[in-house]
């Protein structure tokens, strides 16, 4: 049994009405909280965002109360996307001109052109300082992804960017950052450019997803929902199927959701919006929680492509059973606590057992974090044991291990 689409296009449409209001409320001026410490909110930031969505919203614009609502938005962001402001920065900025034209180069996808625009941009990115800017991997393709929607194909070299980006060498899901999980989430989106005209990816799909579900089991269990979202964009933008761990990995994030009224982002601090009232109150909150709640339209609208609809079971077809409980007993032991517990615990007994590769990664986490090398040593074994210990992190983890007893006296390992 399928989610139902008519709930994913609600979510969608959430996702574009707060979308209207951050154009009407940021696009002009952005956004700066006096008494909060966090930087500022750029306005490029905010039309950059929404534009982007409105494409990936496209996807699903059969549907009337989507294509309304884009067109809408579209509408309201014209203006701003190629204000006196941006043209000026065209100008002054040449190796940014695709960063600055982003927005207008999404709405001229979406069927509102701009000639006088497009003239200034070209001569901007025949500029001699039109390449000056270095760019990591991820940045590379997020420009060829632009220049693939400006000139209608992707560049030749699109898929050299690809093959160095880490989409063709594995994450360090033992001490990766949080910006390692970004650059993934993001090559993943340009490169399959939302489902819409996607490349051909440089490793198998399988090899990819289960580097996806070590980052996923990390963004739920610190409730990191925005790159949780994200990295879920893995399973229907590059095929068909949802593991376990990412259809329970949705249902963990619709219902929070659901509880909160919108998906809740790291940056929104409950204690400072209870300090705010009326205008500046939802401006705090439309701020800090647009680019969240975009994730999750972007993880709908692409659910509601033909065939990536998530099913509201976790599959437990090859479930071990008891396996889940075995891990339980370790994990409970931390005393930590998660969202994701609440929705674990509601689930049938061969559901869980399904999601018993989503503990494993979950506890060898939160195991490595508290440098517990004696626990991590466990879980792997109890994991052998289980048949959990084929996927990228159980390996990495390992390799770790055998790096660490070559250390005297840092730790016994067994």
């Amino acid at each position: 049994m399928l989610w139902d689409n008519e709930d994913l296009e609600r979510r969608l449409c959430h996702a574009l009405d707060i979308a209207k209001r951050a154009v009407e409320q940021l696009a002009a001026t952005g956004y700066t909280d006096p008494e909060a410490n966090q930087d500022r909110i750029r306005p490029e930031k905010v039309i950059s965002e929404t534009a982007v969505l409105l494409v990936a919203a496209s996807t699903a614009a059969s549907r009337d109360g989507v294509k309304a609502r884009i067109q809408h938005v579209a509408c309201l962001l014209m203006p701003h996307a190629r204000s006196q402001r941006i043209l000026l920065a065209l100008c002054l900025e040449p190796a940014l001109a695709l960063d600055y034209a982003t927005a207008h180069i999404c709405l001229a996808r979406l069927g509102y052109p701009d000639a006088a625009f497009d003239a200034l941009l070209r001569q901007a990115l025949q500029s001699q300082a039109h390449r000056g800017r270095e760019r990591v991997p991820h940045r590379m393709l997020e420009q060829h992804w632009l220049m693939h929607a400006l000139s209608g194909s992707w560049n030749s070299r699109t898929s050299a960017v690809m093959r160095s980006s880490v989409l063709n060498c594995p994450m360090d899901l033992v001490g990766g950052s949080r910006d390692d999980v970004y650059a993934f989430t993001h090559a993943i989106m340009y490169a399959t450019d939302f489902n819409i005209h996607p490349r051909r990816l440089p490793r198998p799909r399988a090899a990819i997803l289960a580097e996806a579900e070590a980052a996923l089991a990390r963004c739920l269990d610190e409730q990191d929902y925005d790159l949780g979202g994200e990295v879920l964009l893995a399973w229907p933008l590059t095929g068909v199927s949802w593991s376990p761990p990412s259809a329970f990995g949705f249902r963990v994030l619709a219902r929070v959701e659901d509880q909160a009224g919108f998906l809740p982002a790291p940056s929104t601090r409950i204690e400072r919006l209870t300090q705010l009232h009326g205008g500046d109150r939802s401006n705090y909150l439309v701020a800090t929680a647009y680019h969240t709640i975009y994730v999750m339209g972007l993880l709908c609208a692409a659910a509601l492509q033909p065939g990536r609809t998530p099913p509201c079971n976790i599959p437990s077809r090859f479930a071990v059973p008891g396996s889940a409980g075995r891990l339980l007993e370790i994990l409970d032991a931390d005393g930590h606590t998660a969202h994701w517990r609440e929705q674990f615990d509601q689930l049938r007994l061969p559901e869980r057992d399904a999601l018993a590769g989503f503990l494993m990664n979950v506890g060898l986490r939160r195991a490595i974090t508290r440098r517990d090398f004696d626990g991590v040593a466990r879980l792997l074994r109890t994991g052998h044991g289980l048949g959990l210990t084929g996927t990228p992190a159980a390996s990495q983890t390992a390799e770790m291990l055998n790096r660490l007893a070559r250390l005297p006296n840092i730790v016994p390992v067994q």
